[in-house]
Parts: C-alpha cells; sequence; structure tokens
C-alpha cells in the first residue's frame, strides 16, 4: 500500500529527515511514534504529497501510485490523493459550514469543478456522507455547525471526510494530542475499527507509547529523522526505549501527561504499556 525509499529532507542546514525508506502492506495498522521533532509530521506530509523531498530521495508510491520522486512531485499527484485520507492533529475543519458540509469536501476529488464550485455534491455522495457519520457516531450532527462540536467530535467529523473520500490509506498525524483522554480513547478505538472492519490501511503518528502499544501491532520509531526501529510494538520495552531515546524517552512515558489517559484505556489487569510505564520510573 505504501513504499518509502530513501526519503531524505532539508530545511536550510537542518536535515529533517534521512534516508527513510519504508513499507505498509494493505490492512496494516502502524504507528509512527518519536518526540516531539523527529520527523513524524514531515514523513506524512511528504506521503501525502504536500511537500518534496531533496533531490536526492527515491521515490514514494502509494497503493501502486507515483507520488513523488528525487525533488518532484508527480504530475498526476490529484489524482492520486484521492486516494490519501490525511486526518490532522487541529481538525482543519470549516467552522461556519456544517458538519455535512465539511464530511462531503472529502468527495471534491471526484467532483466536477464547477459543480464543486456551488457546493453541488449528488445524492450519492450526500447519502455516503450520511453513512460516514453514522459509522464515526456523530449522525446526529450532520447540521450542525462544525465549529460547535467538541474537539473529539470534530475529530471524527475529519475522520467521516476520509471515508467520504474513499481513501484506501489514512494518514493520522498526531490525532489525539489536542483531545482530552475519553475523546482520545474514541478516536483511537475508531480508527482501529476502521482498519479491521473497512480494511483501510492506517498510518498514525502518535507521542505516547501506551497508545501505539495498545491500537497499533506495529510501531515505527523515528529520531532525528531516521527509523530507529521497525517491529512489533510489543516488543518496545524499556530497556528498547532508551536505547533509542536515551533521556527523551521519559517524555513518551510522562506520568502526569499519560498516566491519567492509561488507566480508562487499560480496562485489563496491568498491562505491559502499565508495567513499562511502572519499569521506566521505578527503574
Amino acid at each position: 500500500m505504501l513504499e518509502i525509499e530513501n526519503l531524505s529532507k532539508t530545511f536550510g542546514h537542518t536535515k529533517a529527515l534521512t534516508e527513510v525508506s519504508l513499507k505498509v502492506e494493505r490492512g496494516e495498522m502502524v504507528a509512527l511514534i518519536g518526540a516531539s521533532g523527529s520527523g513524524k509530521s514531515t514523513l506524512l506530509k511528504h506521503v501525502s504529497g504536500l511537500v518534496a523531498g531533496d533531490k536526492c530521495s527515491g521515490p514514494i508510491e502509494v497503493n501502486g501510485r507515483r507520488v513523488q520522486a528525487k525533488g518532484q512531485i508527480a504530475k498526476d499527484i490529484r489524482k492520486t490523493r484521492t486516494d490519501i485520507g490525511v486526518v490532522f492533529q487541529q481538525f482543519n475543519l470549516v467552522g461556519r459550514l456544517s458538519v455535512a458540509t465539511n464530511v462531503l469536501l472529502g468527495a471534491l476529488g471526484r467532483t466536477p469543478l464547477w459543480r464543486s464550485t456551488l457546493m453541488g455534491f449528488n445524492q450519492a455522495d450526500r447519502s455516503l456522507a450520511s453513512e460516514a457519520l453514522l459509522k464515526v457516531g456523530i449522525l446526529d450532527k450532520y447540521h450542525q455547525r462544525a465549529s460547535t462540536l467538541s474537539g473529539g467530535q470534530q475529530q471524527r467529523a475529519a475522520i467521516a471526510r476520509a471515508l467520504v473520500q474513499r481513501a484506501s490509506i489514512i494518514l493520522a498525524d498526531e490525532p489525539i494530542a489536542s483531545l482530552d483522554p475519553e475523546s482520545s480513547i474514541l478516536v483511537m478505538e475508531l480508527l482501529r475499527k476502521l482498519n479491521k472492519e473497512e480494511g483501510l490501511t492506517v498510518v498514525v503518528s502518535l507521542h505516547q507509547v501506551d497508545y501505539a502499544m495498545k491500537y497499533c501491532p506495529r510501531a515505527v520509531a523515528l529520531g532525528f529523522g531516521k527509523v530507529l526501529y521497525d517491529g512489533p510494538s510489543e516488543d518496545l520495552t524499556v530497556d528498547r526505549m532508551k536505547t533509542i531515546y536515551g533521556s527523551g524517552a521519559a517524555e513518551m512515558f510522562d506520568v502526569n501527561k499519560i498516566a491519567p489517559k492509561v488507566k480508562p484505556l487499560m480496562a485489563e489487569p496491568k498491562s505491559q504499556a502499565e508495567s513499562l510505564k511502572e519499569q521506566f520510573f521505578h527503574a
């Protein structure tokens, strides 16, 4: 579904990504983890074709279609983007428009220009929007202004927009960073449900190891713009995290920020993620 080969990106004198290679199979749910500035968001922007890599970079392909190569965005990128649903940290909804209209914006890629200018979506897309809102649990907000929704509801509307887009891969860039614990759980549960029941490929960047271990079978750890680990999330032991991030690992097991979320997240008796957190802070 996704293949990245030797992607590098330089901003001025700063190397944001260095020869990053990554393959994601169809139907996988993969967590991109790392501290702030590790390159997670930059990587996702390249996959969606919003930013071009350095000229020395290899190709990026999504679902067999070229996104970019050697610092050049593919000429048919608009067609390729219809297959890539992007969920942003700040939701990217138009607050004054209704929830339904925001969700219908996902259909713009296949809507004729004259009709999209007039917001003239057809009945099939309107039915698809209703179905998507039902799947994410906010169909009752159909006619409501997007600005009146809670953060968690706005993020679910953003996911519904990706469903209307008919995307086969969802790139979720820190989708729970701005949410409260309860909303964070709902959004991650929704992404997992879409992955398992709809077969969508999901790549989600996360700051918290706890959520990666709970929801994503595979984790890719980034640090200083490089892939430092790629393997099962359950193998992210305390020692491995310390090896990867050194003292920066504490940021990803922050007691004040993560502990309140872990309790409702882990209903089972002392999970591995919970034990990891305890080991880290009592080691």
